[in-house]
């Protein structure tokens, strides 16, 4: 009777197990650090009220005169409510415009406006930074997709604090 060893690794496992193996592996290990990173966001802190401020450009007109002061701010990407708009301040947008002797210059876009919503939510302290609804960290510079009642659009955070 032979031994035959084709197929196997070290004429222990088959190759084909021993993927399998590793899958499984590498999925369990990132399901316990998944879990333990939510137990220790979950327990670390207490919640706190965020204040923070999306900047959006370019937006229209029509779009600037729809958002207001007490609707509500969602997360695109997820649909968790990450808070209230608590201000809406504009400022013209500025487009950069080619000159004839190919130089760029700053100018005024009579069409468009950027727009900075404060707003105001519930969040988590933590250390890797503040947390929004428990899983969308604002810190500035960071982007967000974000809807209201009458908004959606892609902005990033210009501020995020504790508020007092």
């Amino acid at each position: 009777m032979e031994n035959k060893k084709t197929g196997k690794l070290f004429g222990v496992f088959n190759l084909l197990d021993l993927v399998i193996i590793l899958f499984v592996a590498a999925a369990g290990a990132a399901l316990f650090w998944r879990l333990d990173l939510i137990k220790a966001v979950g327990t670390g802190s207490q919640d706190v009220t965020i204040e923070y401020t999306i900047r959006i450009e370019p937006v229209r007109l029509v779009t600037y005169l729809a958002v207001h002061e007490g609707d509500p701010i969602y997360d695109s990407e997820n649909g968790a409510r990450i808070g209230t708009v608590t201000k809406v301040d504009t400022s013209p947008y500025m487009r950069e415009i080619a000159m004839a002797d190919g130089s760029l210059v700053a100018a005024s876009d009579p069409e468009n406006l950027t727009v900075l919503i404060t707003g105001e939510g519930v969040g988590k302290s933590t250390g890797d930074g503040l947390m929004l609804g428990g899983s969308r960290i604002c810190s500035p510079g960071g982007t967000i997709k974000l809807a209201s009642t009458r908004l959606d659009s892609t902005g990033i955070f210009v501020m995020s604090r504790v508020k007092e």
